[in-house]
């Protein structure tokens, strides 16, 4: 069988590593995998994995899918015998319906960056099936959002699996990430004059909720003392001109020692080496975050919103690390104790979160559930 796998955005961190972790259980059993993509850096990824190359935009912007693009892709489909495309966002599944017209494929969907029952189902039956709707397999990573959408809904034409996103632990091994990476990304943060302890984030410019949370913490934990006062490093990824003024302009009221916004980064692996401690406070509730799961490979104790993906997603040690949405007292008193960790206990922290990830997401673990799923489109596991 040859899968074609269509990629919107080289910034859409958990679909690459689908695709890639897709790539080698479909060559290990005897599939071919291609992908078209946006032309970049993760082009080299998706080969070592097994993929195949085979269109892209010539730039790094993101794919919009033109007619142009879709003819591009029915020749793609014709020329390497395409028989199932696999899509990872609702962008890829209008492309996926408008080459169906030309030519004759299945379809298998992963609904990635926002698992919510909404997203995945609901929205989809409003927006985009319409009444033709040909046969889709559904690939949901949370198993707590699958359950609920086994119950809530019972389209014969939708199939629905239970599939989480595996980590590449190749790339998330403190032990492969060299020094000298480390030693740059620091003296770039202008961190190694004033050691510190860096709680890594990631930013959430759009809502004002996150803004506010993120600035009262940082107002709290700037009263530490000296000795565990930690960095909290936010990226400025992905953020409108606008919304990053608005955000400096709160920031810059309550300017302190802790924030520290940072600008993109090419090497995430090297800042979560550093990082003792990874802070997720996502806005979306139940969002399935592959960012938790890089930290916990990484090593970094997490500590996040309390629900029940989260729950799924964190080893059962670390649930008390969760705490209330908006909860930003619990969430400083949980921070603090974190950085008044010993070096004993830090070390047993970082075995935990290794250790939960290599034995409950790694790629083997997911062949079976992915197998399964394509079992739908009369695929059949090599001999």
């Amino acid at each position: 069988m040859n899968i074609l796998q269509l990629l919107t955005s080289l910034n859409d961190d958990i679909s690459i590593r689908a695709i890639a972790a897709h790539s080698k259980i479909l060559k290990d059993n005897g599939c071919n995998s291609y992908v078209f993509s946006p032309l970049g850096r993760e082009l080299s990824y998706f080969k070592r994995w097994g993929a195949e190359i085979v269109g892209q935009k010539a730039s790094s912007e993101d794919i919009i899918y033109s007619k142009a693009t879709i003819k591009k892709i029915c020749e793609v489909v014709s020329s390497k015998s395409i028989v199932t495309i696999h899509v990872y966002d609702k962008a890829g599944y209008k492309a996926a319906l408008l080459v169906n017209k030309t030519c004759s494929i299945k379809i298998i969907m992963s609904m990635l960056s926002n698992s919510s029952e909404q997203t995945v189902i609901g929205r989809l039956n409003k927006t985009i099936f319409g009444e033709f709707i040909p046969q889709a397999t559904t690939l949901v990573p949370s198993k707590t959002t699958y359950r609920e959408l086994l119950t809530r809904y019972s389209r014969k034409n939708i199939g629905l699996f239970h599939v989480p996103v595996p980590v590449d632990l190749t790339i998330y091994d403190e032990k492969k990430i060299s020094q000298e990476r480390t030693i740059s990304l620091a003296t770039k943060w202008g961190m190694l004059e004033k050691p510190r302890h860096i709680i890594f984030t990631k930013a959430y410019f759009d809502s004002n909720k996150w803004q506010n949370q993120i600035i009262k913490l940082s107002v709290n934990l700037e009263k530490l003392p000296e000795n565990i006062k930690p960095y909290i490093v936010v990226l400025k990824t992905n953020a409108n001109k606008s919304r990053l003024n608005e955000f400096e302009e709160k920031y810059l009221k309550n300017r302190n020692s802790v924030l520290c916004l940072m600008d993109n980064i090419a090497d995430l692996e090297a800042a979560l080496k550093l990082s003792s401690i990874y802070l997720e406070l996502n806005p979306q509730n139940q969002y399935y975050s592959l960012d938790i799961l890089n930290a916990l490979a990484m090593g970094n104790a997490v500590v996040s919103w309390e629900n029940d993906v989260n729950k799924e997603l964190l080893p059962s040690e670390y649930h008390n690390y969760l705490t209330g949405n908006g909860d930003t007292k619990k969430l400083t008193q949980t921070l603090t104790n974190l950085l008044q960790m010993n070096a004993q206990e830090r070390n047993f922290t970082g075995r935990t979160s290794r250790n939960y990830v290599l034995n409950n997401f790694n790629t083997k673990n997911m062949e079976e559930l992915l197998i399964d799923a394509y079992s739908t489109l009369s695929f059949r596991k090599a001999s």
